[in-house]
């Protein structure tokens, strides 16, 4: 939970691909400094957690909206998002667009995206 709450902090940021800073954020440069990592660490790309410790969750259309979390790491091909709460994400979504919460979970990213890959820290 500590890394969603660090994302926070992110609120409003300008959307910049490949940035890692408070000058701009895509969603694995979000991801990455929400764990602390300076520079490209961890992408989307990788069939990997980020630096830090994860548990994967598994899940299936029947049981992905009662088994995710606040906080959770959403991972799909290309995009990674925090889970906010009530079906909302919070995440750095493309560019033209600052850093923060969508209300798209369903509507967009499960429908278009299919699930994604569930990480979930371990305290």
């Amino acid at each position: 939970m500590k890394y969603y709450q660090k994302a926070l902090e992110y609120e409003g940021t300008q959307y910049r691909t490949g940035s890692t800073d408070k000058n701009g954020l895509d969603c694995s440069g979000l991801v990455n400094v929400a764990t602390g990592q300076t520079g490209r660490v961890w992408h989307t790309g990788l069939n990997t957690p980020p630096p830090g410790r994860w548990i994967l969750i598994e899940t299936n259309k029947d049981n992905f909206m009662s088994n995710i979390k606040l906080g959770d790491l959403f991972v799909w091909k290309g995009h990674a998002a925090f889970y906010a709460g009530a079906e909302r994400l919070f995440h750095a979504r493309k560019p033209g667009t600052l850093v923060g919460f969508t209300n798209d979970l369903k509507m967009y990213w499960l429908k278009e995206k299919g699930l994604p890959k569930v990480w979930r820290q371990v305290l």
